[in-house]
């Protein structure tokens, strides 16, 4: 059964402390990326993996929506949900009594941090993971720049092997990415899909000057890496065993809502005002602070399910998204054929829904 939260849980939720040497925090800085061993007690890995275990068992609409209210790449996973913190809690509690907050409030330059999104992706035990070079730059928000956000990754249940669908990431390349946004590049080819696909296939070339880091994660160890580091799934699975992550997404505070940014995905908190305070900077449950402390108002909200929508309110919601939607579809009929976004085909269909004004 799906444990729901107590209505009368009132604690402080505040997280706590871990302290980095300066030689970890230089090294992320460096190279991109930071590897921590064994950050989750036995305790709160017991309850990562348990809370897995009953969102796979028991389907419930929330995560099922996650393939249409995110990125269409992520129809190749077997399983996925977004923000399942919002209904369980066990995620709930792992990610407010671990201390990943402060470790990542101490890569970004000590400041307060809010949570952008949290994701679980799983994988069947002979499934093998498409390699896609790309960066989470897009998605977050103050996109003129990098390391203001971050990624946390961390295996549920079984060990990560970079010959099981493992994640690698490039080294420095977060610093190559940053000087496509200097220059204008990623904001010339964000603004389309085949754009996107430029900006994809820039990432993939930087296998070529770049070395790979492909770490062996242990359940309780996390790799943090910066928002525009190039990273994929390594696209092999010679153990045929199951992959089994939870990434949490945080970002620096203050942020100050964008107009013009591009809207990826449906449900981005990042591109409605009404996440925005009145000075202009996000707040508000649906991108809540974590670290020093959390708010309480925006965990009552949390907490009476109010971030949360019907079957109705998702019908209603996902048709003012018919571009999305059809990009979601093509994405997922076009992987169900064995068809790669690489594929000339794909490369066809999107410039010719470009054409007629569909994507």
């Amino acid at each position: 059964m799906v444990e729901r939260f107590s209505l009368q849980d009132t604690e402080d939720l505040s997280p706590p402390q871990f302290f980095l040497s300066e030689d970890q925090i230089s090294s992320y800085k460096e190279e991109g990326f930071l590897i921590i061993r064994n950050i989750l007690s036995p305790h709160l890995m017991s309850r990562l993996s348990s809370g897995s275990s009953d969102l796979t068992a028991t389907p419930c609409l929330h995560c099922a929506m996650t393939y249409y209210d995110t990125a269409p790449l992520l129809h190749s996973y077997d399983n996925v949900c977004q923000r399942p913190e919002l209904i369980h809690q066990h995620f709930h509690e792992v990610l407010y009594r671990s201390p990943l907050a402060h470790i990542s409030s101490q890569l970004m330059d000590n400041r307060p941090i809010r949570i952008l999104r949290t994701i679980i992706l799983s994988s069947r035990a002979r499934q093998t993971i498409p390699l896609r070079w790309h960066a989470d730059h897009a998605i977050f928000p103050g996109q003129r720049k990098c390391g203001d956000g971050l990624v946390v990754w961390m295996p549920i249940g079984n060990t990560s092997y970079a010959d099981a669908n493992g994640l690698v990431v490039l080294k420095k390349s977060h610093k190559i990415h940053e000087e496509m946004i200097d220059n204008g590049t990623w904001f010339e080819n964000q603004g389309s899909v085949h754009g996107q696909r430029l900006n994809l296939e820039f990432y993939k070339s930087l296998v070529k000057t770049h070395e790979k880091e492909e770490p062996t994660l242990n359940p309780g160890d996390a790799i943090l890496f910066d928002r525009c580091t190039v990273h994929s799934a390594s696209g092999v699975n010679s153990r045929n065993i199951r992959r089994n992550s939870w990434q949490i997404r945080f970002f620096a505070d203050p942020q100050q809502f964008e107009r013009d940014l591009y809207k990826h995905y449906p449900s981005s908190p990042i591109t409605d005002e009404k996440n925005a305070n009145e000075e202009g900077f996000f707040s508000g449950p649906h991108l809540p602070q974590i670290w020093p402390k959390t708010i309480p108002g925006e965990q009552h909200a949390i907490r009476q399910g109010h971030l949360l929508r019907t079957r109705q309110e998702w019908f209603l919601f996902m048709l003012g998204y018919p571009r999305h939607l059809f990009i979601s579809n093509v994405v997922r009929s076009a992987e169900s054929l064995g068809f790669s976004l690489q594929h000339p085909l794909f490369s066809v269909l999107v410039r010719l829904g470009e054409i007629l004004q569909i994507v």
